[in-house]
């Protein structure tokens, strides 16, 4: 399902652009969660969990700004679509730099918002696209990519460690690691960071030499010999 986040500390100006939106999604029928946040450190906080994949925020907001709050939620979100709404031309050029959809004055135009929303769905990637179906004791179950933290490997048994500090695991199987990754997760974004051990480039908050500090503040080791292809990919990954 598509998410969508607003971020807006006036009131007035939140409500209007959240009533476009949906009217927007009632006008396409589309289904989408939409959370509406009116301070910046509520919006980085929740959407560490909830990650949209549109944002329109305001600029001007106490403390932080929107685009200080953009270039946070970048970093972890590099596909997210960004779209800016304010009443300050000025922050035009500087908004630049967190590569927005769309810069849109106040107060908005709806038919402005509504081709902006056009072109960011375009670009959207949809969870039936980024998500995966494995085998696990039990039956099957589908994961959402980036609820993904890492995957490891052990006894022969393959477990999948979620954002929320679930675990679900595999039965009991007759191929190795690798080959259970490249049957499983080829075309996706994961590196072997250890012998049995596979991360999710997308959840990866800190590298270094030895370890992983990961979005959700879990911690796995990196080996000395892996180190090299682990920052290559993340570098890559992430510019």
């Amino acid at each position: 399902m598509l998410r969508i986040a607003i971020c807006d500390d006036d009131k007035s100006d939140r409500e209007r652009i959240h009533g476009y939106v949906t009217e927007y999604l009632d006008g396409k029928d589309i289904q989408a969660e939409v959370r509406v946040f009116d301070h910046p450190d509520t919006l980085i906080r929740e959407c560490e969990s909830f990650r949209p994949q549109v944002y329109l925020l305001d600029i001007v907001m106490p403390m932080v700004t929107g685009i200080q709050a953009a270039r946070e939620l970048r970093w972890n979100q590099p596909d997210a679509q960004i779209i800016f709404a304010t009443s300050e031309s000025s922050y035009a050029l500087e908004s630049f730099d967190v590569n927005p959809i769309n810069y849109i004055l106040k107060p908005v135009n709806k038919e402005k918002l509504f081709s902006t929303l056009d072109l960011a769905l375009s670009h959207v990637q949809m969870d039936d696209r980024k998500s995966v179906t494995v085998k696990v004791k039990g039956g099957l179950c589908t994961f959402r990519l980036d609820e993904i933290m890492y995957i490891d490997y052990r006894n022969h048994v393959v477990t999948y460690h979620m954002s929320n500090g679930e675990t679900e695991s595999t039965p009991t199987l007759r191929i190795g690691f690798s080959e259970y990754m490249e049957k499983n997760h080829s075309d996706q974004e994961f590196v072997r960071c250890h012998e049995s051990i596979s991360v999710n480039l997308e959840a990866i908050d800190k590298l270094t030499k030895t370890d992983i500090t990961l979005r959700n503040n879990e911690v796995v080791p990196v080996s000395k010999s892996r180190y090299a292809e682990v920052a290559d990919s993340y570098m890559n990954y992430r510019f």
